[in-house]
């Protein structure tokens, strides 16, 4: 569904990565971490275009109106309420606009809010502002969605029930998604496969770790499976060394 080939990226004379080589399977879900500045971000603004690579490619099997991508932020319009938030990528598809509405309204109540479209984002709480946001790209039937940390904000018991939401979701609908997280733990949880960045500048892909935990997840199980300690434990042990004092140089000096 998506493959980086070689892929280089930079924002000014270094590249902030280099030579990044991924893929993930349709109907997969991948996580992709790594240390701040390495570059993930970067990874997902070029599968959708909005950043042109130095070098290499992005391969697509999807088209970019089939991509979804939930931010950090929930990027609610503050002058709508929620119900015309979610129609609101419905209306930009020409979906007419009492149709749009009524779509809008199913997916809230999918999400948990029902009763709550009339409401403006300042008058819900975190945890129910990222369900709209959530059922804004979901009401998009999206075939690939990008997710850049997007539950970052949440407290954990919020967090971890939305993620479960949205895991029974992607599920549900077949997509494939590829999310940038700093939590280990929630990128084993939810993924199939991890995909860990180095440290940048020149960021390259230092391990890939499949999932062994069976379908369908549950966030909270998933972490007393057999394979789930024995990766974490990896996946720490890969980023410490990226992180620790010289490591990009003695790298560098390496190649």
């Amino acid at each position: 569904m998506l493959r980086a080939r070689d892929l280089t990226l930079a924002y000014a004379a270094e590249p902030v990565l280099e030579g990044v080589n991924l893929e993930v399977q349709a109907g997969a879900f991948a996580s992709l971490v790594g240390p701040s500045g390495s570059g993930k971000t970067s990874i997902l603004r070029a599968a959708t275009g909005l950043q042109q690579p130095r070098s290499g490619r992005v391969e697509l099997d999807v088209g970019r109106e089939e991509i979804g991508f939930l931010f950090q932020d929930d990027a609610l319009l503050p002058w709508r309420t929620a119900r015309q938030n979610v129609a609101l990528g419905l209306r930009i598809r020409k979906v007419p606009k009492g149709a749009a509405l009524d779509q809008a309204e199913e997916w809230l109540t999918k999400m948990g809010l029902a009763g709550l479209g009339d409401r403006y984002p300042r008058e819900l709480s975190g945890g129910q502002r990222k369900r709209v946001a959530i059922a804004q790209i979901l009401a998009l039937r999206p075939r690939l969605l990008l997710m850049d940390e997007p539950f970052a904000s949440l407290d954990a018991i919020v967090r971890a029930h939305i993620t479960q939401e949205l895991l029974g979701w992607v599920e549900q609908e077949h997509m494939t998604v590829l999310l940038v997280t700093h939590d280990l733990e929630e990128a084993l949880s939810v993924s199939d496969v991890v995909y860990v960045l180095s440290q940048g500048p020149r960021a390259r892909i230092r391990s890939r770790y499949p999932v062994p935990i069976p379908r369908p997840r549950n966030v909270l199980h998933a972490r007393t499976d057999p394979a789930f300690a024995p990766l974490l434990e990896r996946l720490w042990n890969d980023l410490s060394e990226e992180v620790r004092p010289g490591a990009a140089g003695q790298r560098k000096a390496a190649e």
